[in-house]
């Protein structure tokens, strides 16, 4: 038996790229969203900054179902 290292190689980084741009967009989209209610507490409109944040959320929310497709066999 033979490992293919070249292919362990392309899953790890391609995991470890998404886990990375996964946490990024719940960071990113969490940051806006306190921004945005604390500038809403001060008395300010933050709508663009709401929108951003939970623009953001969802993009993260579509990542894990993309990831979810592309485990469950049944889903293609």
């Amino acid at each position: 038996m033979q490992v293919d290292w070249t292919a362990l190689l392309v899953v790890a980084l391609v995991s470890i790229g998404a886990s990375v741009a996964f946490i990024a967009l719940l960071a990113a989209g969490i940051r806006s969203m306190i921004v945005a209610r604390a500038g809403t507490a001060r008395g300010g409109r933050a709508t663009a900054t709401l929108s951003l944040g939970y623009a953001l959320l969802a993009l993260a929310g579509l990542t894990v179902l993309f990831g979810l497709y592309l485990i469950v066999p049944q889903l293609h």
